[in-house]
């Protein structure tokens, strides 16, 4: 939870982040699609096709994606950067599910403005703050979640500021901060809103973390993926799981392909799914109706009377000797090349004896 304390005697309990800020000025008082957006185990609310980044990390982990550990007691910086103007929402839920909004609040200036220029990092507590978040129970994994939106958003289903408190909070547990969140950033196009989540154990970090992650690709890109049947982005995609057996789906191009994944903790499990045409065209134009078409040495056609072109369809990529044989004409011998996914044209004169 969060603690105020304006002196050393006198500390003030609020729900919420879980943390302890401790006020060391007297005068201070407490104060934190195509497809729609997805669910996520480990990032709650996703869009999958964003066109913009945020990221957000903690102070011991700077890559945003390891859980560190932090004692209770231990003083804990959050960080949030996004590429490109943007306003900015952090939110914290603790083990418990209690939600904390960090950005913006009501304690500083640096807190009231969550308008965030491109490219520019912003730290809670920033440098020279009379307050530090300080990390208490309950034990467990807590989240650090961060919303950029190139729109001011209404948040305040998500946190409320109660009795004059300087950070907005709330009770209501993540199931229903993901369903409240989801509704708010529904309407808004893909490429405005972006979210990202840091992961951290308030206690000791287990020996077996709570997620492992997918990855992921296709030929050709930007498939739909599906896990167990749910919709969760579009390749190439990182997404965390739970550990365990879940079947993955990719579809691309009005094909399909799945396989089935095992997902273990702090691991990576790889998945390339190719949905690339295995097969081609071959479009022949002879002058002669009736001509007989081989493939390497198989009869596959005859050249059509009238318009005299014949079609061969769905055949292996790959080098072919075409031949071409009429009565009272020469036998014509050629070789041709067919590539996946495309019709190659041979147009071909058969002269007489």
């Amino acid at each position: 939870m969060l603690r105020l304390r304006t002196n050393p005697s006198t500390v003030l309990r609020r729900a919420g982040l879980r943390l302890a800020m401790v006020v060391t000025a007297l005068s201070l008082f407490a104060a934190a699609v195509a497809q729609g957006p997805v669910l996520s185990p480990r990032s709650i609310v996703v869009n999958p096709i964003p066109g913009f980044e945020v990221d957000v990390w903690l102070d011991k982990d700077p890559s945003g994606r390891d859980a560190p550990g932090y004692r209770i007691g231990e003083d804990l910086q959050i960080s949030v950067r996004p590429s490109v103007d943007a306003y900015v929402y952090l939110f914290s839920l603790a083990a418990d599910g209690l939600v904390e909004q960090v950005l913006p609040n009501r304690y500083d200036e640096q807190g009231r403005d969550n308008f965030v220029r491109g490219g520019t990092v912003r730290t809670f507590p920033p440098s020279g703050a009379r307050y530090t978040f300080r990390v208490s129970p309950p034990q467990g994994l807590a989240k650090v979640m961060a919303v950029a939106s190139r729109r001011p958003l209404d948040v305040s289903t998500l946190a409320s500021f109660r009795n004059e408190a300087d950070f907005a909070s709330s009770n209501i547990g993540e199931e229903a901060f993901a369903r409240a969140l989801r509704i708010i950033v529904t309407p808004i196009p893909s490429a405005d809103w972006v979210s990202a989540t840091a992961l951290y154990y308030v206690g000791t970090r287990p020996s077996v973390g709570a997620y492992g992650t997918l990855r992921v690709d296709s030929d050709p890109r930007r498939g739909e993926v599906y896990v167990d049947r749910t919709f969760v982005g579009y390749t190439p995609l990182d997404y965390d799981l739970r550990p365990g057996m879940y079947d993955v789906e990719v579809v691309a191009g009005g094909r399909s392909g799945s396989e089935r994944v095992q997902i273990r903790p702090d691991r990576t499990s790889d998945v390339f799914i190719s949905l690339a045409p295995r097969t081609g065209n071959l479009e022949i134009q002879a002058n002669v109706g009736g001509a007989r078409v081989f493939l390497d040495g198989a009869e596959v056609g005859v050249i059509p009377s009238g318009s005299g072109r014949l079609t061969l369809r769905d055949l292996d990529d790959g080098t072919y000797e075409l031949t071409l044989l009429a009565p009272g004409y020469r036998t014509l011998v050629q070789e041709v090349r067919v590539q996946a996914g495309r019709t190659a044209s041979v147009t071909l004169r058969l002269n007489r004896r």
